[in-house]
């Protein structure tokens, strides 16, 4: 009898081991919002997106872009990926999204306040919600352990304001 529980229990966990890998979803696309908060990005200061795994592998790389325009104070933008030149460099699926990071950067010494959102597959997939208002800038403090506003995004602050990332907070297995 104990015979047939073992032979139960391995095959249980095969099924549902398969069963966790066949809710993965691949990530195919994704999209970044942008919601710039009290002040203007000025031209001449782009920004820079990457996907990060395991903090060492560049998913993704966007490239520099918005460099020559001024986004508006309490204003939006998206910026869609992967787009001409700039390709997913290993596949990415929803299982992965511990090992996950979004890593923002911007050029120039000038204050901006924003927050992000990562969405994936045609908007279907929240990879990132809300993060809380980041501040980018040389000049700008660096407090990791109060970032201000509401969103739920952990965030981690380098480089004096620059450069933030964040770790994705994919959904659930439920809701994949």
């Amino acid at each position: 009898m104990l015979k047939y529980v073992t032979a139960g229990a391995v095959a249980g966990v095969l099924l549902l081991g398969s069963f966790q890998t066949a809710l993965a979803t691949n990530i195919v696309n994704f999209e970044v919002e942008i919601n710039t908060k009290d002040d203007d990005k000025d031209k001449g200061e782009p920004i820079n997106f990457q996907i990060l795994k395991d903090n060492t592998i560049v998913v993704y790389d966007s490239g520099w872009f918005f460099g020559n325009w001024l986004l508006e104070e309490n204003s939006y933008r998206y910026k869609k990926a992967p787009w001409f030149g700039h390709k997913m460099t290993v596949p990415m699926e929803t299982d992965d999204c511990s090992k996950l990071k979004l890593r923002l950067e911007k050029m120039g010494e000038k204050s901006w306040k924003a927050t992000f959102k990562l969405l994936a597959n045609d908007r279907q997939l929240t990879l990132l919600s809300e993060t809380p208002i980041v501040e980018f800038g040389k000049s700008h403090s660096i407090l990791p352990e109060k970032p201000e506003g509401t969103g739920s995004a952990k965030t981690t602050h380098w480089n004096g304001g620059n450069i933030h990332i964040f770790q994705l907070n994919c959904p659930p297995a439920e809701n994949k």
